[in-house]
């Protein structure tokens, strides 16, 4: 049985013994802390190892050059525009309003109430071993960055803590894949906990959930992608999805954007026409860098947990979400279980609670469907942009394609 299936399959046994058991599942409760705990755990080094190589492999000026600068910033600026997207529609529907969860102890994060400037100062570490220590991701994400920055000053000398770290981002991957497994027997645990004490009530909203990130990622592909392509690029916009039809597919059917690269690579190559130097160095990049759909699901997320617990979303926290969601999509490069373990950076760095990951986790697979196609095309979008301003674009052959 695959992965998402026994999650799922958690989520609806955690259900129905909430529904049937009531209050009388609150001893699962340590089973669910224990497994949110192992996520803990993880969350520090995964960011920090990620980060680190993620930006030593592309912040080198000479790699990057124009043709580099141009992605990142299209880049950036298109999962800026996903976040937004993700944020009206869940603070238009209200998809978590009336739960009212009780919060557990000790939720919350070093980070609340503060204000704007307060928030800009608190993200710098004075101690990087104590922001470990205390699970600041926020201050993590800030020492990694100058960490990177470091080791590719050193030049050849830098390159030996960089296979260091290499080698701890593949360890974090390994570990992050093992408990991972374990996620149907927390989610379980976790939900059979809130419906327990909630009831049948929490199930529309996790309807309204999916319905939000559907709806934000349609607006993503209507309103950024095909306007990109008809006013930015200046081409066609239905040849296009034509020609990435084949990548559409694998990536709804496996929700891996990274595993439907190999495809991407080749529609864009000889459907789209573009050159195989722009094809290849945006696309690459794009799998590990660029994820509209990890940020949409990101931002709805974190706001669809606030509301369950009935925590006010201040602009600081929602600044604080843009800031991470951006970021993280760095540190989430090539990781199993992304959704879950990204989430629950994003959680920490805003102070609300890792238990509403539970509310999110048995429907994740839904989510990730549509969010990997959003991923793809995002990255085939600016390797289109990218190749006509270099020139680099067979637009005969890119209009020549066809549905078959």
């Amino acid at each position: 049985m695959k992965p998402w299936i026994k999650i799922l399959v958690g989520l609806v046994l955690g259900i129905i013994a909430g529904l049937v058991l009531g209050h009388q599942v609150d001893f699962l409760e340590r089973i669910g802390k224990a497994f949110i705990d192992l996520l803990k755990m993880l969350v520090g080094l995964i960011v920090f190892s990620s980060l680190v190589t993620g930006m030593c492999h592309i912040s080198d000026p000479k790699k990057l050059g124009r043709i580099g600068t141009r992605t990142i910033l299209f880049y950036a600026g298109t999962t800026i525009l996903a976040i937004v997207f993700g944020l009206a529609m869940v603070f238009l529907m209200k998809p978590g309003t009336g739960l009212s969860l009780p919060l557990p102890p000790q939720s919350g994060g070093a980070m609340q109430g503060l204000g704007i400037m307060d928030f800009l100062f608190a993200i710098v570490p004075s101690n990087p071993f104590a922001a470990f220590a205390e699970g600041n991701v926020l201050q993590i994400i800030v020492f990694a960055i100058f960490f990177a920055f470091a080791i590719t000053l050193s030049g050849e000398k830098g390159k030996v803590v960089l296979n260091f770290f290499e080698s701890v981002s593949e360890v974090m991957y390994s570990l992050t894949h093992f408990i991972m497994k374990l996620a149907p027997y927390g989610v379980f645990a976790l939900i059979a906990t809130a419906v327990g004490s909630v009831g049948i009530k929490v199930i529309l909203p996790l309807l309204k959930f999916l319905l939000c990130n559907y709806i934000a990622c349609i607006l993503q592909i209507v309103l950024v992608f095909a306007l990109s392509l008809k006013y930015l690029a200046k081409l066609k916009v239905g040849p296009f999805f034509k020609g990435m039809k084949d990548a559409i597919v694998l990536a709804f059917t496996t929700s891996s954007s990274s595993a439907t690269l190999p495809v991407s690579l080749e529609c864009a190559r000889y459907h789209l026409g573009i050159s195989p130097d722009i094809s290849g160095f945006v696309l690459s990049l794009g799998s590990t860098i660029n994820m509209n759909g990890a940020a949409i699901g990101q931002a709805i997320s974190a706001i669809f947990i606030a509301q369950a617990y009935g925590i006010a979303i201040t602009w600081v926290k929602v600044a604080i979400l843009i800031f991470v969601s951006l970021v993280s999509a760095i540190g989430a490069a090539g990781i199993p279980g992304t959704g879950i373990v990204m989430l629950s950076v994003v959680l920490n760095a805003m102070g609300l609670p890792l238990e509403g990951i539970a509310l999110v986790a048995g429907v994740d697979r839904l989510r990730e469907m549509v969010s990997s196609v959003v991923n793809i095309l995002g990255d085939a979008v600016a390797a289109v942009f990218i190749a006509k301003q270099e020139n680099q674009i067979d637009e005969k052959q890119y209009h020549a394609v066809t549905w078959l």
